[in-house]
């Protein structure tokens, strides 16, 4: 079937789906959507009773946690061109939102004293004026970042009070309230989170309602979603970006994430390990893992935008995550592979994520963190006996509840004997408001009884209070008060709870000659009621693995002798000094593979040596693709994805190019050599036909920084194109100064049977509207 006949057939199935939802939004009317209560009166009486916040906080503590919850973004650091985006945000979308605040403000006061004058305007002549569709509340960030259930991972800015705005809810306190709690009260500008590092992290309160009805808002909006696909934006709860902050994470530490779902913190940490874009693939690398996997394949989509080939995702249960090997370069012996930074983000019960949750007001119980307390002290046992010694591990729930928090620390420290203490942070994130680990509390069951220590648990009850959930008399020298409690009234966040613990020697239960078992003593005892001491010698029988979901392809690495390799170094002066082993394919069969992958040498050492051992989800980074052409010598052209992780590596195929041809090759499919710059028209005929790397070295005067901009095309007989993805595309874009959503692009005026004018992205007032997705090139 040619191009014209599935053009047709798209244009087709458009139509049709256009009238069958022009029928049924005529014949079936939608139904007001009903808000969630966001009352619970257990909920209530359980936190007033342990005494999370003072009681002079309660009020605000029980209000703040009522609110939807403020969306919140961070510009990826180890992004080269970071502070070129950043500067490209706050002068393109914030300057216009504070000029509307100011602008709403300002007309709200006219219209106040306009009704204080005038007693006769009647409520509905005043709503008349007044846009019903902005009184409501702000919207809620993305979807839940909690452990204990599924979290979408490309929602942007939801919004769980909408309906209230569409059903026409308004103050019920005359028509001056009704003005006061509109555009003013719901254009706030953005805020800067001054306690993340640069200023690269900010709020916003903007609804879904609000977005619709402003232009400015729509067009940050769907900035927002392109920059996030292109990974040089990540979407990401507030509280949720302390806990990678706190690992001090640096480029040659290997890094675990036990319960790494969907990943908007794994990305955060590689992001960190990435730190120095001089330096693209590190000494280091970072493994996500978690149990769900359906949820795996959330993170590789989170993780791949990043474009890294120092991670890899695994499928295993935390609590019995295997003991892994690694091969020493130095000595060349196999040994155990211990971690330098651990995170144990674990399944919770959740409840500090009310605000952008609000099923858990309904659902919500005590009985939940009394289920949960087994299996976050084993994941933390399990996470402690990984860690290296010297090593530093960090525990975060997003909940309340001190039985999921502070008892399972102070457990774990009593029982390592000496071997962990929780580490001072207080210096750390100096602008951060927080509060101090909790030293008292009670326990509750779901029946309503509460206990303050387990001598008081009656004996049908022990099978599931255990003493581990009660405090001690010696919290004070546990040093409880170190953990973090981030609470939501004190700067309009979820809640969240932080502990940094280091481990100083061997647990008490691990032998320092002998690899660490998948499932301690320590592990299996954690659910024995009254346990406190560890039994060295016993060593709990070994399960067999069982694997859910589709098992993956095995990596296949290049062989030093493999027979593809020759050309593809011949054709692109790849240095010697690569190490093309690195190179890998998920498929032994069949000589001519589609896509080659690259990953970091540690990576590639882990894989090697665990193959029996690991459910691989996925790792590396996409560099090779198969585009044979009977007029080019090699069968691969570069791909995006991985340009960036061996540029320093290729020394052939490769041209400078300017600004000029950067916007031409971009807003047009495939340019002919006459509409490119002089000197880049002289490079493309000089070169044979096949994959080239474009370098463009882009200066912002605004910022006075500079940073290199790689793309990856195809030089044909007479014309060029890059195969660069569409929201990658954008964002080169912009960064140039062109307004994507304005781009030309020739094809669709091929289709119209028309000449396209020679004219660029930027001369262009009101371009087809789904031009760019028609000819965007994909590196399948």
């Amino acid at each position: 079937m040619g191009k014209a006949a599935k053009r047709k057939m798209k244009e087709q199935r458009r139509a049709k789906k256009a009238q069958i939802d022009a029928k049924y939004a005529t014949e079936r009317p939608q139904k007001p959507y009903k808000d969630t209560v966001r009352e619970n009166a257990v909920f209530e009486n359980y936190y007033k009773q342990q005494g999370i916040v003072g009681t002079d906080e309660w009020e605000d503590f029980l209000a703040c946690v009522r609110e939807p919850l403020p969306a919140a973004f961070r510009v990826t650091g180890s992004k080269s061109q970071a502070e070129q985006l950043l500067h490209l945000i706050q002068n393109n979308f914030f300057s216009q939102l504070n000029t509307t605040t100011s602008k709403s403000e300002e007309d709200t006061k006219e219209l106040a004293t306009e009704e204080t004058s005038t007693a006769s305007v009647s409520l509905s002549q005043t709503l008349q004026n007044t846009d019903l569709a902005d009184v409501k509340e702000v919207g809620v960030s993305e979807a839940s970042e909690s452990n204990g259930s599924v979290k979408a991972a490309g929602d942007a800015i939801p919004d769980t009070d909408g309906a209230a705005a569409a059903n026409g809810s308004t103050a019920a306190n005359g028509s001056t309230a009704a003005a006061g709690d509109t555009k003013s009260s719901e254009l706030k500008p953005p805020t800067c989170l001054k306690w993340y590092p640069d200023g690269l992290a900010w709020q916003l309160e903007y609804s879904r309602v609000s977005i619709r009805q402003n232009n400015t808002l729509k067009k940050l909006h769907s900035f927002l979603v392109s920059e996030s696909e292109s990974g040089n934006i990540s979407r990401q709860e507030a509280v949720s970006m302390i806990p990678p902050l706190l690992m001090d994470i640096k480029s040659h530490h290997k890094i675990l994430d036990m319960c790494a779902a969907p990943g908007s913190k794994t990305a955060q940490i590689i992001e960190y390990l990435h730190a120095d874009s001089a330096d693209p693939m590190p000494e280091g690398f970072v493994i996500g893992n978690d149990v769900d996997n359906k949820r795996c394949y959330l993170m590789v989509h989170q993780i791949k935008r990043l474009q890294s080939p120092n991670f890899m995702i695994v499928n295993h249960d935390a609590t019995r995550l295997p003991s892994l090997t690694y091969t020493n370069e130095k000595t060349g012996s196999t040994e155990p592979l211990l971690f330098d930074r651990v995170l144990c983000d674990v399944p919770c019960s959740g409840d500090g994520t009310l605000r952008k949750n609000p099923e858990v007001w309904r659902t919500w119980g005590p009985g939940h963190a009394i289920n949960l307390h087994s299996v976050q002290n084993r994941v933390l046992s399990r996470g402690l006996e990984l860690l290296a010694v010297g090593g530093r591990l960090v525990y975060s729930t997003c909940s309340f509840n001190p039985i999921e928090n502070e008892a399972v620390i102070a457990n774990m420290i009593k029982k390592c004997e000496g071997a962990i203490h929780l580490v001072d942070c207080s210096q750390q994130l100096p602008d951060l408001k927080r509060a101090s680990g909790m030293k008292s509390w009670k326990v509750q069951t779901k029946n309503g009884d509460w206990f303050s220590s387990f001598e008081e648990v009656p004996e049908n009850k022990r099978s599931w209070v255990r003493p581990s959930m009660f405090p001690t008399d010696d919290m004070e020298s546990l040093n409880i008060h170190r953990c973090m409690r981030i609470v939501p009234h004190h700067q309009n966040t979820g809640g969240f709870f932080i502990a940094v613990l280091e481990k100083t020697s061997h647990l008490p239960w691990q032998s320092p000659k002998v690899e660490v078992s998948e499932s301690s003593t320590e592990s299996a005892q954690a659910d024995q009621p009254g346990s406190t001491t560890v039994d060295k010698a016993k060593e709990p029988p070994t399960k067999k693995v069982k694997y859910a979901g589709f098992r993956e392809d095995p990596f296949f690495y290049f062989e030093a002798d493999n027979s593809q390799w020759p050309s593809i170094k011949e054709f692109y002066k790849f240095e010697d000094s690569f190490d093309h082993t690195q190179l890998m394919v998920r498929s032994k069969e069949g000589e001519k593979k589609r896509n080659i992958y690259v990953s970091s040498k540690s990576i590639k050492n882990v894989a090697k040596n665990n193959e029996s051992k690991i459910k691989y989800i996925n790792t590396g980074v996409k560099v090779l693709a198969r585009s044979e052409h009977e007029m080019c010598k090699c069968s691969y052209r570069l791909v995006q994805d991985g340009i960036s992780s061996v540029d320093q590596f290729v020394h052939g195929r490769r041209m400078n190019i300017e600004k000029a041809d950067v916007i031409e090759l971009l807003t047009q499919e495939n340019p002919f050599f006459s509409r490119l710059t002089p000197n880049t028209q002289s490079s493309m005929l000089k070169m044979d036909m096949g994959g080239l790397v474009m370098r463009y070295l882009h200066n912002d005067s605004n910022t006075g920084t500079e940073s290199p901009i790689l793309m990856t095309g195809w030089r044909g007989k007479t014309s060029c194109r890059v195969y660069v993805p569409k929201f990658e595309r954008h964002h080169i874009l912009r960064l140039c100064g062109v307004d994507p959503d304005k781009a030309l692009i020739d094809a669709e005026w091929a289709i119209k049977g028309k000449t396209g004018p020679e004219i660029t992205a930027a001369d262009v007032e009101d371009p087809p509207k789904d031009g760019v997705e028609e000819v965007t090139a994909t590196d399948s």
